[in-house]
């Protein structure tokens, strides 16, 4: 790994004596994080940004948030912790507005590409209006967009560029990697069995149901929810639903894998993995916490069981 930083007087520095470092990328974070400690023969000065290099592949680029220099009879033990580019997104608040009809790419003309990002997400748009409340970041104010219109998660990778999550194509299987340690995770007090819901003020009580019908294939309980609908625009309203439910079911069953060295595999890569407490087939990457320290380099990794919940919806 190669971990290069430029401070406040415009000096290049390859930092070397890494005591540690913690790359971290989690679908649904606005930004990667990195930070290091290492040794220095001297002060370096303030770092504004940072780069992060491995096997030639840049795979972070982001900004110097917070640093700290001690000093002792052995010299200088500096730390930093950097947020990614994304970071300009997430720390600037967009204008708020009310879009009539918008599409992804005119959201991000508007709140990105005046700050240097730019979009590669696909033709994404809205039949109604779309507001911009007070409060929203530039991120938020993409992101949210997609996330109702769309239900995927937007990104921002190291070239400034702006893509949606995508699943793999591919199943690839863990059992290729080293695997130092697995853990097996099951949530059953989360999920929702059903959600009802009305759409306007003027229904009389909450008549429309959306159920995950797996909830009786898996012997989950009863867990209901009400919703109220009518602040919604009308376009947001059945997906709102859906999207709950939905994401009830996230973290009901959860893969931890420790793996030895760096996994260069992209987040939303789907996998594979059999071991002795279990068979997990096509779990998908949503977060990666690659490492070193005085234990080695390791990448740990979580995974997630994407479920069919066989929703119906129905009126009573």
């Amino acid at each position: 790994m190669k971990i290069i930083v430029n401070t406040i007087d415009d000096k290049e520095y390859e930092l070397e004596n890494l005591i540690e470092f913690n790359f971290n990328q989690t679908v649904g974070a606005a930004c990667d994080c990195f930070s290091a400690v290492f040794k220095s023969g001297a002060t370096i000065g303030e770092i504004v940004t940072v780069k992060v290099y491995e096997n030639s592949i840049l795979l972070f680029n982001g900004y110097c948030d917070s640093q700290r220099t001690k000093e002792d009879s052995k010299g200088f033990e500096i730390y930093f912790y950097a947020r990614s580019s994304a970071s300009i997104l997430v720390d600037n608040e967009a204008q708020p507005f009310t879009y009539n009809k918008p599409t992804a790419n005119q959201l991000c003309f508007t709140f990105a590409k005046p700050l240097g990002f730019e979009c590669k997400l696909p033709f994404i748009k809205s039949d109604d209006k779309y507001e911009v409340t007070k409060g929203t970041s530039c991120f938020g104010a993409i992101g949210q967009f997609v996330s109702l219109t769309d239900g995927g998660e937007i990104y921002v990778t190291p070239q400034n560029t702006i893509k949606l999550y995508e699943k793999s194509s591919d199943i690839k299987v863990l059992n290729s990697y080293k695997i130092l340690s697995a853990c097996s995770v099951i949530n059953r007090s989360e999920p929702l069995s059903e959600i009802l819901f009305k759409r306007t003020s003027s229904s009389a009580g909450y008549k429309l149901h959306t159920k995950a019908q797996v909830k009786d294939d898996l012997r989950l309980n009863e867990r209901r929810q009400y919703v109220n609908l009518t602040s919604l625009p009308q376009w947001q309203r059945e997906y709102a639903v859906y999207e709950r439910l939905k994401a009830s079911f996230e973290s009901y069953k959860i893969l931890e894998v420790t793996v030895a060295g760096y996994v260069s595999e992209k987040l939303y890569q789907r996998f594979s993995y059999n071991s002795k407490i279990g068979d997990f087939e096509d779990y998908i990457l949503v977060e990666k916490k690659y490492t070193s320290d005085e234990r080695g380099k390791l990448t740990r990794l979580t995974l997630k069981k994407e479920i069919d919940l066989k929703e119906i919806t129905y009126v009573d």
